[in-house]
């Protein structure tokens, strides 16, 4: 039972930063987080713009699990 509570807490952490981001996107204060990750991994910023949000979460979401 333990693992599927901490799964369900991780997904609700994730869920949590995932909606965080999204709305700072909107408002335009992570473009240079997203332009970095664009630049590093070979993506667009603007066509590969929900996988790099994606990927901003959960290196947010395992930082904070390991830290």
């Amino acid at each position: 039972m333990s693992n599927l509570h901490n799964q369900a807490q991780l997904e609700n952490q994730f869920e949590t930063i995932l909606d965080r981001l999204l709305d700072q996107d909107k408002k335009g204060l992570i473009d240079d987080e997203i332009n970095t990750v664009a630049k590093n991994y070979g993506l667009h910023e603007d066509d590969d713009r929900d996988e790099i949000i994606n990927f901003l979460a959960e290196f947010i979401l395992y930082d904070m699990n390991t830290s």
